[in-house]
């Protein structure tokens, strides 16, 4: 077998389902691929681990600021929880990745980096420069030597003001890849906004893999025999919150919400499951009679598993927006409470997502196999 090394950096260390989750999807679909054209693929995950990403995602903020104090009080009744939670994510992050080792800062990283022969910016939105621990490390600027290329990578949900963002440092990093894929349109417009650089868009790695492939890693997590709606929103809105309720009062079941951080759902009757890990996320949604998600990775695995779902505010998120115009289901974007008179629990249309899905996984099959040099010339057409 060729031998050929592969080092991806993303969100993986993220305690957020869908930043793990396309982790593990990325290293499955590029190993597979390099299987089946006999190429062994030495996979591994870049581990820059900062500090302040460290301290993001602590039970107990740092006490020395007011308002992380205020917080950690308000965690307290739900530290038990949040450990367990904790620890599942950390489990699945060492049990499942092939990690380098442990990076703390930039510096140390270009002081040192992994070698390999090609590098991917994986997906996620690790190319949105108004995140909290957005780095330049995102842009691969710490390779020495190497093929530089993206896989679905996201600028996120908005159109980028360059004039307040380092434009020209993120244009000529862009210019040394190979190849350029971004993960939805709008990803896409920036990157034109501030280069010549030409970008395919492909789908989330989530995406790649079947849900029997899913349903190999979920847990067993149910509840009330999956009459329940799972609610899955990162920072969930007063109106948001008001919709979920309208649902959950018209189809007469009880809400099950995993994430804890938003002060707007604090003080609610939903059921909380916040000792949830990736693993258990897709137990819940499998499982559930219906998906309520603001989030991408929400409505992507309501494709994956066929799930009846609805999208909050879905139209106004370029990357949401991207997904539901592709499935024809637009119409499962919900703009207010009116909207939810028109709830059912009818699930989409299954052959046309795996229509969808094939093609995709086709097309991102033969963007890795161009880029990473391992298409097996015998079994071209």
């Amino acid at each position: 077998m060729r031998l050929k090394k592969v080092a991806v950096i993303t969100f993986h260390r993220a305690h957020n389902f869908g930043s793990v989750l396309q982790t593990y999807a990325l290293q499955k679909f590029v190993q597979r691929i390099g299987q089946e054209n006999g190429t062994e693929i030495d996979y591994t995950v870049i581990d820059l681990y900062t500090t302040v990403q460290e301290n993001l995602y602590k039970v107990f903020k740092p006490w020395r600021n007011p308002r992380n104090a205020v917080k950690n009080i308000l965690t307290i009744p739900h530290a038990k929880a949040l450990r367990i939670k904790h620890g599942k994510f950390t489990r699945f992050v060492n049990g499942r990745f092939r990690l380098t080792k442990r990076y703390i800062s930039e510096e140390e990283l270009k002081n040192d980096p992994p070698e390999a022969d090609y590098y991917i910016s994986g997906s996620d939105q690790i190319w949105n420069v108004r995140a909290k621990d957005f780095s330049s490390a995102y842009f691969l600027d710490f390779v020495r030597k190497g093929k530089k290329i993206s896989y679905a990578a996201s600028m996120g949900p908005l159109k980028i003001n360059w004039a307040d963002y380092d434009a020209e440092s993120c244009a000529s990093a862009l210019s040394e890849y190979a190849a350029v894929s971004v993960r939805e349109q709008g990803s896409a417009d920036n990157v034109a906004a501030i280069s010549d650089v030409k970008s395919d868009i492909h789908v989330d790695p989530t995406l790649l893999l079947s849900v029997a492939e899913w349903r190999k890693v979920q847990s067993d997590a149910n509840y009330h025999d999956g009459q329940y709606i799972l609610l899955y929103c990162l920072e969930p809105t007063k109106e948001q919150l008001a919709m979920a309720k309208s649902v959950s009062k018209k189809l007469k079941l009880p809400i099950v919400v995993l994430r804890y951080n938003n002060k707007n759902d604090m003080f609610n009757h939903f059921v909380k499951k916040y000792d949830s890990g990736p693993e258990d996320f897709l137990a819940y949604i499998d499982h559930a009679a219906l998906v309520l998600s603001s989030s991408f990775h929400g409505t992507a695995f309501s494709l994956i598993y066929h799930k009846p779902f609805y999208v909050f505010n879905g139209m106004k998120d370029n990357r949401i927006a991207s997904i539901l115009m592709k499935t024809k289901m637009a119409e499962r974007s919900l703009e207010s409470v009116s909207d939810t008179e028109r709830v059912t629990l009818e699930a989409p249309d299954a052959q046309v997502i795996e229509e969808l899905l094939d093609e995709e996984r086709q097309k991102s099959r033969l963007y890795i196999e161009e880029t990473l040099e391992i298409r097996n010339t015998n079994q071209m057409n």
